[in-house]
């Protein structure tokens, strides 16, 4: 099992999710969040921090054996080209059981 998470613009979230739900991955969780870091500005070459930005992260459970196709689908879909386009990460899941029935790992997922 994985958990791919995933940082991005919140103007592709419609065509992501869309995405997702045609490859069988119809359900995420989608958090409003901030961003911030330290760029390079032309001004002298000074590191200055950024102001927070709004982003949408995206958090998605999914076989091992859609953790690529997952990950494609979301930088295809996400890519503008332009500085801000966002990140995906990966972490292995140990073990996942549904609350209400109890099904685990691959099952839970239906």
């Amino acid at each position: 099992m994985k958990k791919i998470e995933a940082i991005i613009r919140s103007s592709v979230l419609p065509e992501i999710q869309n995405e997702l739900i045609n490859q069988g991955i119809p359900t995420f969780t989608v958090y409003q969040v901030q961003i911030t870091g330290i760029h390079k500005f032309h001004e002298g070459w000074r590191n200055k921090t950024s102001d927070l930005l709004p982003k949408v992260k995206i958090e998605i459970l999914c076989d091992d054996k859609d953790e690529e196709k997952v990950i494609d689908t979301i930088q295809e879909t996400a890519r503008t080209g332009e500085k801000g386009d966002g990140v995906v990460f990966t972490y292995n899941i140990n073990q996942l059981v549904k609350i209400k029935t109890g099904a685990k790992d691959s099952a839970a997922l239906n």
